[in-house]
Order: C-alpha cells, then structure tokens, then sequence
C-alpha cells in the first residue's frame, strides 16, 4: 500500500474528468489545486474557481467541485453525473485561463 488515501466514488469521477483533459490541460491543471466540497448548495454553485488566473502568480490558485449540488441534480444517472462533473471541471479551469462568464458560456460550459 503507498499510503494515499482511498477515493470516493465522486473524487474518483473528478480524477478521471482530469484524466479525460488533453495533455496541455493537465499539465495547467498540475499547478492548481482541485478540491471536492459539499458547500454547493451554500454556494449556489456546481464548482468555482479561485485565485488570479494562469497569468499571474499572485494568489494560489483552487478549483472546487462541489458534491453536493451535482449530485443532488445529476446523481440519479451516473453517466450524467459524469459528464456534468467533466463540464464542471472545464467551465472552472477556463475561468483559470482568463475567460469571463460569459466567455465560458460561450464555449458551451
């Protein structure tokens, strides 16, 4: 055993939406930290980025998904809980890249 803690069925779903990035976004994704929380529904949110984007160094960057709301809304079906944690991921790791809201809305996130 190495010593990493076991996942979760969801955490594993955000590993494998990770997985599923091309290279070139993993290895952004290698520098912010993803974090898997169940203060959506406080939140109002599915996931949210956090810091200044991969153009400054400010502030460390986060992303969070959040468990709750998804799986309150997808968790019925578990191929569409999949995919909307998948868009989730996307929509906040371009918010990382520099796209507004309505940037992201816009590539269909």
């Amino acid at each position: 055993m190495d010593g990493a803690p076991e996942l979760d069925e969801f955490e594993s779903l955000v590993v494998d939406a990770i997985d599923r990035l091309p290279d070139e976004f993993q290895e952004v994704l290698a520098r912010v930290a993803v974090v898997v929380s169940d203060l959506g529904s406080e939140a109002r949110a599915y996931g949210q980025y956090f810091g200044d984007g991969v153009a400054r160094e400010q502030y460390e960057d986060r992303i969070v998904i959040y468990r709750d709301t998804l799986e309150r809304d997808f968790g019925h079906d578990r191929r569409l809980l999949a995919a909307q944690v998948e868009r989730t991921l996307r929509h906040e790791l371009a918010h990382h890249l520099g796209w507004d809201e309505g940037g992201v809305g816009g590539l269909g996130l």
